[in-house]
């Protein structure tokens, strides 16, 4: 019965721990990322280096 219990508490703890955890990850946010990055349209995008073709 010992082990039920333990085993029952063990698999509670888990539980919230990863429900916790889930929680965190999906409402994080990093604004430094927003600011840090730009997002263009297909046409709108800036002209860009190749240098894997000769001259």
């Amino acid at each position: 019965m010992k082990k039920n219990v333990l085993g029952a508490l063990v698999i509670f703890f888990v539980t919230v721990a990863f429900l916790l955890m889930l929680d965190d990850i999906s409402k994080a946010k990093n604004p430094q990322l927003d600011q840090s990055t730009d997002i263009y349209n297909l046409d709108e995008q800036p002209n860009l280096v190749i240098t894997d073709q000769p001259e």
